[in-house]
């Protein structure tokens, strides 16, 4: 039997799975603020499922992974594939970058988890290029390089570089602070989202959820032009990510804030998302949204 988990800045999703299939049944969710570590949340899975024999374990992690080591970007968790198969007697530990993992959940996403927001169709190829952008608690990106049957997500931090220049001079342009937004993370992210927001409309103490829940209501309008604004920056960065990594596949928009932007303000974001660049493969570039909250899961099975 495998334990696999999907442990990102705010919250963890545990399930077990054998030979690749995932018992629904056994997905379990879990608020990190509540507990100490990593192992704390699975001892108390495994001790919730006594029958379950582990010998497996796959993890993925919202941090940079290095030889069997991951440290949370978002929260003071540190985990070792040595001490979790030392813990919980397993054969085996593989740690994985969170991104990494939903970028091996991409071939396998069926109609009902991942929607067309915009573009082409993805081609008929099993050799090919994809890229995952999730924006949750914090950001990153994930290259999908499918060669026949063989998927190799290769690891990023796209989230810690500096903003890039296109979307600085565009803050700068509307008037506001760029220097408040030093990195991509800093802008993209939930807490990204409401400190923008904040600038925009001048209303504080507002959860990114908060901030979402109000866009098109009419007591709140600065919300909703705060969101057409921060979909258009978006749309920016997704364009210079597409000549950087060339998708050929796709773009797959996940994370909690990045499938709210594309629920309230598709407009903005494809507008300047499809802007035309002699350099992209594709005359009409697409953007797919990964629906599947649990799409990690998915790929820590399939790997």
């Amino acid at each position: 039997m495998r334990l696999i988990a999907d442990i990102g800045g705010t919250n963890a999703r545990v399930a077990l799975c054998a030979k690749g299939a995932i018992d629904a049944a056994s997905v379990q969710r879990f608020t990190n603020a509540q507990w100490n570590s990593l192992d704390d949340v699975l001892r108390a899975y495994c001790g919730a499922h006594p029958d379950a024999a582990v010998e497996e374990m796959v993890i993925a992690v919202a941090g940079p992974v290095h030889a069997g080591r991951a440290t949370l970007t978002n929260r003071n968790w540190t985990i070792t594939a040595d001490g979790l198969a030392l813990a919980f007697s397993c054969k085996r530990v593989v740690l994985l970058n969170d991104l990494g993992a939903l970028g091996f959940a991409v071939p396998m996403l069926g109609a009902d988890q991942v929607s067309q927001l915009c573009g082409e169709d993805s081609p008929n190829d099993r050799n090919g290029q994809a890229l995952v952008v999730g924006i949750g608690t914090g950001f990153n990106v994930s290259q999908v390089i499918t060669k026949e049957l063989n998927i190799i997500c290769p690891p990023a931090e796209a989230g810690h570089i500096s903003m890039p220049s296109a979307v600085a001079s565009e803050l700068r342009r509307r008037g506001y602070n760029p220097n408040l937004f030093p990195t991509v993370e800093s802008l993209f992210s939930g807490r990204g989202l409401t400190a923008f927001s904040h600038q925009v409309s001048g209303v504080d103490n507002l959860t990114a959820e908060a901030v979402i829940k109000s866009y098109g209501t009419p007591e709140m309008p600065g919300f909703s032009y705060a969101i057409d604004t921060y979909a258009e920056l978006l749309g920016l960065l997704l364009h210079d990510f597409s000549l950087i990594y060339m998708p050929s596949h796709g773009t797959f928009l996940g994370g909690s804030v990045g499938r709210a932007i594309a629920a309230c303000a598709p407009g903005p974001l494809i507008n300047v998302f499809q802007k035309s660049c002699k350099f992209r493969l594709q005359r009409c570039p697409s953007i797919f949204v990964v629906e599947e909250d649990g799409a990690a899961l998915l790929g820590c099975a399939h790997f």
